[in-house]
């Protein structure tokens, strides 16, 4: 099936400049190593901090401790988007912008960074409610379909996964094109599934490219993750400088300067 049913829309169609994501990336951690690594640090602490502690108020046996720890495991997640934005944000100011600049102007500039976190923590609950709300509906019907036929079953369950895991892959770049645009949580999500359904195998490159990055970091007692994680944020942010194929301001800006 064609991506688009009109051609000039498929010509204009917005590109991944995966060639170039890698040395802008590396030029932009150049700039400002130290807040990388400060914000990362800070990113992680928040998350393994309180999930420690959230542990092991729910091994505690006490019922309210119990209830204290699932509160700040829900927290969790909440408490560590705003480094996490911040360290977008910062990695979207340090990119390197091509020899014209205009055509690499930050849209979200001026947009402040408590701005930012609204509009992040909407796009999350979003995100999250149409996620856990398609798996209890795989999960519910292949459950009605199971006492009739256990194949039939089965295959609701493949199906619906799969077709979860691919609106997960779509929505990969939402939220770095929600703080290099400024968008509004339903418009990133849309601009996120129209730049994947028009890079697949680009976008596949880059989920195989981050989850390398990230395994290496992994390494060394995980103290590799305060620079696999800054770069995975720059790589993303990259990827936000999408390019259309035909455009002769885009073909002169495709290479850093």
């Amino acid at each position: 099936m064609a991506l688009f049913s009109d051609p000039d829309q498929a010509s204009s169609a917005e590109r991944l400049p995966l060639t170039t994501i890698i040395p802008r990336a590396w030029i932009g951690f150049g700039k400002a190593p130290w807040h990388c690594v400060g914000l990362t640090a800070l990113t992680l602490i928040v998350l393994t901090g309180l999930g420690v502690l959230a542990r092991d108020l729910q091994e505690s046996g006490h019922r309210g401790l119990e209830m204290t720890g699932n509160a700040l495991l829900v927290l969790t997640i909440p408490a560590s988007l705003g480094p996490l934005v911040s360290l977008l944000r910062l990695a979207d100011q340090l990119l390197p912008t091509g020899a014209g600049s205009e055509a690499e102007a930050n849209p979200s500039k001026g947009r402040p960074l408590r701005w930012l976190l609204r509009q992040t923590t909407a796009l999350v609950l979003l995100e999250g409610v149409v996620f856990l709300g398609g798996l209890n509906v795989t999960r519910i019907l292949s459950g009605l379909i199971a006492s009739h036929s256990g194949v039939l079953s089965t295959a609701v369950l493949v199906i619906g996964l799969l077709a979860l895991s691919a609106w997960a892959l779509s929505q990969i770049l939402a939220l770095p094109l929600l703080v290099h645009h400024g968008h509004r949580p339903l418009a990133a999500m849309e601009h996120s599934r129209k730049i994947v359904q028009a890079n697949r195998i680009k976008v596949l490159a880059l989920l195989g490219l981050l989850l390398g990055v990230n395994l290496i970091g992994l390494m060394g007692a995980c103290l590799g993750l305060l620079l696999s994680i800054p770069l995975s944020a720059l790589l993303l942010m990259a990827s936000c400088r999408t390019q259309t194929p035909w455009d002769r301001d885009s073909r002169r800006n495709m290479l850093p300067t």
